[in-house]
Formats: C-alpha cells, structure tokens, sequence
C-alpha cells in the first residue's frame, strides 16, 4: 500500500463514522470521498484477492447472499457490498469498510454486486487477478439509462473484455447472457433449469424474440419465463448450452420454499430451496454452481440451501401485529410477471399494496408497467379485500389495474407511508406489498418505527 491510498482508506473509514453519527445514509458516498484522493484505489485493495462478481438484471443481491452463505459454509472469510450499493463508489466503499487500519484487506473473497453499466469501472483493474463472474440474466430495465438489452449486454461484455482470466458462470436459459461465451475465458459454466417450471406461466419473450447472431425468430424446447427456457435457432443453430448444474424438476411447491431435484455437476441431490418463488430457483443454481468450484460438497450446498432467510424486500416477511407483511421489490416487467405469477399460486385473500416510484433509481419512465401482464392476476386476486396504491405514481398504477379489470370498488389510494402502515396494522390481514426501488426504501423506513428492521443505507 502506498501512503496515498492508505491516507485514502482512512479519510473513507472517517466519512464513514460521521455518516454513522449523523444517522445519514450513504453507502456509496466514503467511496467516493477515497477515489476523490485515490482513483487507481482498487489496485491496491484488491491485490492478491480472489474476486467474485455478480451481475445481470435480476437476481444481484439474492444471489450474492446465497454465495455469501457458500463461502462461510465452506470455512472461508468474505466481505460484500450487500447493502446493495452496486456502482463504483459503493463498491470502494465496501473494500474500506473490510480494510484493516493499515489499509489492508485480509478477507479470503470479495464478492461484489456489480451494475451491469458500472461492472467496467469496478473490475478495470482486477484483470491479473482471480475473478470469478456470475452473469444472472439480461432483461429490460431501466429503458432511460440502460436502453434496449443489447445496450445491456454489450455493457457487460466490456466488463468482462479486461478480465481475460475470469471464471465465467452464465445462465443457460438466456440466450442473451450465453452469448458472453465468445469472450476470452479460463474456464466456462453453466446453470439452468431443464423443464417448465410451472404451469400458466407467463408466455412473454419480447426482450429476446430474435437470434442474437443471426437474427431469426427463436423457437423454444421449452419456456419457465421472460425469454428464459430451451432456445434454439433453426438457421445458426445457436442454442442453450447443457448446464453443469441444473434444476431437473420441482418435487414440491411449498408455502415460502420449493424442494427440488438438482444436478450439480453429475450428482444428483434433493434440496430444500428456503426462498420463495420460482424465479429465485435461479438464483440458487447460480450460487449452488459457486459452492461446486470453491470446494463445498453436495451436502454442505443443500445444507445452504436448506437455511436461506430473504432479505431487503425480496420476499422478506415481517409481522405488523397481526398483520404479516410480504414485502416484494419489482423493477422490470420480467421481474412482476413472476411476482404475478407468485401472486396467483398464493391466491391472496387479505390486501395487496402496489407501489410505484420514478425516481431515478427506478427509472423515470412507467410505461413499462403496460408490459405486465396483471390481467393474468385479476382472476386469482378477486379474493382480495383491498388494493391500496401508494408511491409518486399511484394513480398510474391504479389506473393500470382499472384495464386489467381488477374490482375498483376495492381500490384506495393512500401516498403517507406512515397512515398506510397503520391501517394495515389495523385491519390485521395478511399483505402482500409489490413495491418499486426507492418505494420499498422510503416505506421500510417507516415501518422501521412501528417493528424492528435490519437497517440498510441507501
């Protein structure tokens, strides 16, 4: 470490503390205080570490806390920027709060939930290192700053173009991710799901209709949802590539996990996935294929598996009294319609809550949400008492609801978090709240002064 960047690590260790102090939020902001004094910073913080990078559009922070879990399982020491901070500034900021007064990181792993725009600026200076990256899957997202999914993919790709070493680990099912093949590589795998998930399941693949090689219409083995599935092309012949560590069938749907029958590299296991919803199966391939190459035996994957909690709005339960809360963050239309169709297995019979921001985080254009298919839902939500809209577009989404001829007699729009909160305490019904980003923020914390809540920065 140079004194430099040493004096860098302390002056982003200090910004730290006054944000502590001050009750202020901030993950991102002590890194840019260190890169302000130390641009090359990650040179010198990342040396001779072994990096893993999650990236993709859905399914970052779940499955980073899956591989988190992994890693500590196996015996190893890790640090992540799981407060979700996934740009350049949160994730220098995760690598000063591992470092030691010195300067120095002695954790075993950094695993770092890298945004698909800012995985170039993250890991430009990790090419002589061992990197292992996660590529989730590419779906629309964010149409103002990330622009069509090719734009997505390419931004990835530069990425991963410095690291002519990584380990690649791919999803199978997204013939846009499986493209990220071609690129220099140590090694290559893959993870995917070798049958329909579920029955009814939405039938979407707008993102990807055509071969990305030769653009011609792809046609489908099978379909578990979005784009994701058995692709293959008639005239290139591009097609899914055979996992190493696949989902061969779902034995049973329960309420909160699934129990599953995995091939993880040419052994056959039963486990017990503790998340719920279909999509989230990919996440835990994903981080059940990490397990596999740092070393964890079969056992010890289930085992994970097997003890997994949800956190920060994916999925995550909370009791208000005796209302249960289920909190489920929503960013994109492949994303809801998954949340739709998880909605439709629970039938709900309480209230469900739809919050819509369009702060930048969330992207300021709404439109997308004319691409979920709520129309499915309105049938398996007549049970419902309420629908409360909440958030800056409320009445966008109300109105969203209105075409899908949901009951507007049972619609209410309610924008104070805080009034909210205590009429869903009141009523004591089961809910379900589909949020947007800085939706969920803003309502977790208000429902922080009413029940406990891990506290996480923004």
């Amino acid at each position: 470490m140079s004194a430099r960047s040493t004096f860098a690590v302390w002056a982003g260790k200090i910004t730290t503390k006054i944000l502590k102090l001050t009750g202020s939020g901030g993950t991102s902001l002590p890194g840019k205080v260190v890169l302000k004094i130390c641009p090359d910073i990650l040179r010198h913080l990342a040396k001779d570490m072994k990096i893993i990078c999650v990236t993709g559009t859905n399914g970052k922070t779940t499955t980073c806390h899956v591989i988190r879990d992994m890693i500590e399982a196996g015996g190893s020491t890790v640090f992540c920027n799981d407060a979700g901070a996934n740009m350049l500034g949160g994730v220098v900021s995760a690598f000063v709060s591992a470092a030691k007064v010195n300067g120095k990181v002695e954790t075993d792993y950094a695993l770092l939930e890298c945004d698909e725009a800012a995985l170039k600026s993250i890991v430009e200076y990790f090419g002589e290192l061992d990197v292992t990256a996660v590529v989730t899957n590419v779906f629309r997202d964010q149409l103002d700053r990330y622009g069509e999914v090719l734009t997505t993919v390419n931004k990835i790709r530069a990425g991963l173009e410095q690291l002519p070493n990584v380990k690649l680990v791919l999803n199978a099912d997204c013939s846009l991710t499986s493209s990220l093949s071609d690129l220099p590589h140590k090694e290559l795998y893959y993870f995917g799901v070798n049958a329909p998930l579920y029955e009814g399941t939405s039938k979407d693949i707008s993102d990807a209709v055509y071969c990305i090689h030769c653009k011609t219409k792809y046609k489908y083995h099978y379909h578990t949802f979005g784009h994701l599935g058995g692709f293959y092309c008639e005239k290139c012949e591009y097609q899914r590539k055979e996992p190493q560590v696949s989902l061969q069938k779902v034995l049973e749907w329960k309420d909160g996990s699934e129990v599953v029958e995995m091939d993880v590299f040419g052994n056959t296991v039963k486990a017990e996935v503790m998340l719920p919803g279909g999509y989230n199966l990919y996440n835990a391939l994903a981080a059940s294929a990490i397990g596999h190459l740092i070393g964890l035996s079969d056992e010890n994957i289930v085992s994970v598996l097997g003890g997994l909690s949800t956190h920060f709005g994916r999925m995550e339960e909370v009791m208000l009294s005796d209302s249960k809360l289920h909190l489920v963050l929503v960013k994109n239309p492949a994303g809801f319609n998954e949340v739709v169709q998880f909605l439709i297995q629970q039938r709900p019979t309480g209230t469900i809550v739809f919050g819509l921001n369009d702060n930048y985080a969330d992207g300021k254009d709404i439109s997308w949400i004319y691409d979920v298919e709520f129309e499915r839902l309105t049938e398996a939500a007549a049970g419902a008492e309420h629908f409360y809209f909440t958030g800056k577009r409320a009445y966008d989404m109300q109105l969203r609801l209105k075409y899908a001829d949901f009951d507007t007699s049972k619609f209410m729009v309610e924008k104070d978090y805080k009034t909210l909160i205590t009429t869903l305490k009141q009523q004591g019904q089961e809910t379900f709240l589909v949020l947007s980003y800085t939706c969920m923020l803003e309502f977790r914390d208000k429902l922080a002064e009413f029940v406990p809540l891990a506290k996480y920065s923004k």
